[in-house]
């Protein structure tokens, strides 16, 4: 087993080994609010003991896919957006390791994703329809630059809490000039590929899990339900939404951090989602995106 040394480490620590596959229950939170809710589960017992006690409100898988765990124990990550920024990496996992930048192929960046919290935050736009986050969707012949990170395994779960409705899905990533496999080179990276709305209600939806019945009549609080108290129907859309501007400009400004071999590729492989219009594009249509300062209560989170 050969492993790249990457070009960047934060932090390190080793937490220990763990196989057991945990269920724990999920409802939406901001990336801070997770961290806090899971720091608090020393281990996977721990977080299985709260599931027992109803602490939160659906079910959710917290373990890693098996191909994208280390041989200490830590689980590898893609940030393709607001993770290009190592701040914002740091707020959901405080002991990550080994930040790269990296090359990922078979998928592309798309604007189609709807999350609660830019409504809850405020920074959504419904008039404008400038609602959208990023999210990858496989593609075959496309490819972007993004980030690679390695996690402990005890702060995985604050990041599946946070990204439940993405399909965390395996992928390779590769050094950006030599078009080796960074990291080791039998594990994968977790990415947060599309998913569906049929497939994260018929998982995480208590008005769908308990159709007809009368075991909780308790509001329901998965990203679904949520995204409809906002008016807003559906998590994934076709529909022609814009970039979530101060979003937008966090993340242009995280990959700007990263030189301008990723800021160009991230204006250039990113699409709106008609999939046509590159982000780019758009922002020479209006640059006002990037001057839109986040309300202060976000000025280090959306900072870039």
């Amino acid at each position: 087993m050969r492993r790249r040394k990457s070009s960047q480490r934060v932090g390190a620590r080793t937490p220990a080994k763990e196989e057991k596959r945990v269920l724990l229950s999920f409802s939406p939170v901001s990336d801070d609010d997770a961290l806090i809710k899971v720091g608090k589960f020393s281990n996977f017992s721990s977080l299985s003991n709260a599931m027992t006690h109803h602490t939160f409100s659906s079910i959710t898988s917290l373990h890693p896919p098996a191909n994208t765990i280390t041989s200490d124990n830590f689980v590898a990550i893609v940030g393709f957006g607001s993770l290009l920024s190592q701040t914002s990496a740091l707020f959901t996992s405080p002991n990550l390791r080994n930040f790269s930048v990296v090359r990922v192929r078979g998928y592309r960046r798309v604007f189609a994703h709807t999350s609660p919290i830019f409504f809850s935050r405020n920074i959504a736009r419904k008039e404008t329809r400038e609602i959208a986050s990023l999210s990858v969707e496989e593609c075959e012949d496309a490819s972007f630059i993004g980030c690679r990170f390695e996690i402990p395994m005890e702060e995985y779960p604050a990041l599946a809490m946070r990204e439940a409705e993405f399909n965390f899905t395996g992928v390779v990533t590769r050094d950006v000039e030599t078009n080796e496999v960074v990291g080791e080179e039998d594990v994968k990276s977790v990415c947060c590929v599309r998913g569906s709305d049929a497939m994260y209600t018929s998982q995480y939806c208590k008005k769908v899990l308990l159709e007809g019945r009368e075991e909780d009549n308790s509001k329901c609080e998965c990203v679904k339900c949520a995204l409809k108290e906002f008016g807003e129907p559906m998590i994934w859309t076709d529909e022609l939404i814009f970039p979530t501007r101060t979003y937008c400009r966090h993340c242009v400004l995280a990959a700007r951090g990263l030189g301008k071999a990723v800021e160009d590729d991230f204006l250039d492989n990113t699409f709106l989602a008609d999939r046509k219009t590159r982000l780019r594009e758009h922002l020479e249509r209006d640059p006002s995106i990037l001057e839109e300062l986040p309300p202060e209560s976000l000025a280090v989170r959306y900072g870039g």
